[in-house]
């Protein structure tokens, strides 16, 4: 990767002199006053944590869904959404014009408020979602030395006495009978367990403790981006759209998803790369595959970083690969039965998604034309998906990486293509993307986080056996302006390259 071209000097006086020209007084207010604007963006995000961590108290387990405040947080969500993702780019780009002056203090704010907003979220009841129950009780069995891919939670709670399975059972308290999907083993890869078992280590089936492990994976996150966004030149308060997001404080630290795992590695392979690091910075991927499928497609980039040294290439292609296969063994050997979670999701999730029921429709009317009728359509359809995801990624790998804020913005666009094309968009998928936007931010994604809320809206609607009229209407409301202004954005980028 070359080093990043610098400013011309011309460029850099021109700009010196237009901001010389500014009176010291009128400039230093400037200044006062873009603080007093991120001081009041800091205060609605600790009033946001506020907010959330009382309305939780509502959201209990035993309590009935028909009974919770869905839509107060559904509108909460889509409304702070909207407002950050209006007002944020905007006021860092005015504040980077001030200089460091603004930065520093503006940066210390910024930290501090994302830290306190946090510590707020960490006595919160998880929000209508309960897949930690699954880390719990994945980690209770890891940490055992068992394998969490060979019993299903429904069959542990009535297996033999004798067997080890049945002890963990009995000392899980709630949290095995509140797993979700019961009858279906787990689905998540061996990475993902090592962390779900070292929550375990520190203390036995604790969402504090799961929480922990999930602050650590948020703070690295925040210290990999300061730095990547150093190496871009870009303002460090473009990280504010990652640790302000209140899509991320609902779904990392309320709902305590698993996303910061893998976008930690994620992150630590794309800064290793930077460094002239391949090898660290394949294990890094593998390592995020490990956690979640989808960071394959990134390792394209890491073969373009490589190449032309092919005895180096040939080493990253067997690290990746073997640590690939390691991780695919505990699932190999626990079997692809019907309760495989890694088949039952190949073969069935899909919610959420505008796009893929109707490419799923359109295919089975087309197999249904031709005498297909018994092809399993839809996972056809999501191999093509996945094809053309992979496809995208080496195109965009092909051309040499100029430097590291061609690299992030590069990766940025394959991982929009897989939250756009996924057959499962869930509100969390979406944090998959958050932490790029400080690279590329993207008008429609930003967008997108305002909206995306809406899926939780679903919740209020199934309880009053609604939903099939309103889940139309709430896929629309989501998909159609973030395609529209997708559209958009590409075609002014098409334009611009003509």
């Amino acid at each position: 990767m070359t080093p990043r071209p610098k400013i011309p000097t011309a460029a850099v006086g021109s700009l010196t002199d237009r901001r010389s020209t500014l009176a010291p007084h009128a400039s230093s207010a400037r200044s006062r006053q873009l603080f007093t604007y991120w001081s009041y963006g800091a205060t609605g995000t600790i009033a946001l944590a506020i907010v959330l961590a009382w309305l939780s108290a509502q959201f209990g387990y035993d309590r009935d869904v028909a009974d919770m405040p869905v839509i107060a947080l559904t509108t909460i969500l889509c409304c702070t959404g909207a407002v950050f993702a209006y007002v944020l780019p905007t006021l860092i780009r005015q504040s980077d014009e001030y200089g460091s002056s603004v930065s520093t203090q503006v940066l210390v704010l910024m930290i501090a408020t994302g830290v306190l907003a946090r510590v707020i979220l960490c006595t919160s009841e998880p929000m209508l979602e309960d897949d930690y129950q699954r880390y719990l009780w994945d980690g209770a069995v890891t940490a055992a030395g068992q394998n969490p891919y060979a019993v299903a939670p429904l069959n542990a709670a009535t297996s033999d006495a004798a067997m080890p399975i049945a002890d963990l059972a009995k000392r899980s308290g709630n949290v095995l009978g509140r797993v979700n999907h019961p009858d279906v083993r787990s689905i998540y890869p061996p990475v993902a367990q090592s962390a779900f078992a070292l929550a375990h280590v520190i203390a036995p089936w604790s969402l504090s403790a799961w929480r922990a492990v999930v602050s650590i994976c948020d703070a690295a996150i925040l210290t990999l981006l300061l730095m990547l966004l150093r190496d871009t030149g870009r303002s460090p308060l473009w990280a504010a759209l990652y640790w302000w997001n209140p899509l991320v404080l609902k779904e990392a630290i309320n709902s305590a998803h698993m996303e910061p795992l893998v976008l930690a590695l994620v992150l630590l392979s794309l800064w290793s790369l930077t460094r002239q690091r391949p090898l660290f910075a394949t294990t890094a991927l593998a390592f995020a595959a490990g956690a979640k499928l989808w960071p394959v497609l990134l390792f394209p980039f890491v073969v373009r970083a490589i190449w032309p040294n092919y005895r180096r290439l040939a080493i990253a292609i067997t690290v990746f690969a073997a640590l690939l296969a390691v991780w695919c063994w505990p699932i190999f050997v626990a079997g692809w039965d019907a309760s495989s979670g890694f088949r039952a999701y190949a073969e069935n999730w899909q919610t959420n998604s505008a796009l893929f029921p109707l490419l799923d429709a359109g295919a089975t009317t087309f197999a249904t034309a031709v005498g297909l009728s018994s092809a399993p359509v839809t996972l056809m359809v999501k191999a093509v998906l996945a094809f053309a995801l992979a496809t995208l990624a080496v195109v965009l790998a092909r051309r040499p990486l100029v430097d590291t804020a061609d690299l992030m913005q590069r990766t940025s666009i394959v991982i929009a293509a897989l939250v756009l094309l996924s057959p499962a968009q869930y509100p969390w998928y979406l944090l998959w993307l958050v932490p790029f936007l400080a690279f590329w931010p993207s008008p429609a994604f930003l967008l997108l986080g305002a909206l995306i809320p809406l899926y939780y809206a679903t919740f209020h609607f199934a309880a009053r056996e609604a939903l099939e009229v309103a889940r139309p209407l709430l896929l629309a409301a989501i998909w159609v302006p973030v395609w529209l202004m997708a559209a958009r954005e590409a075609w002014h980028i098409k334009r611009r390259t003509i």
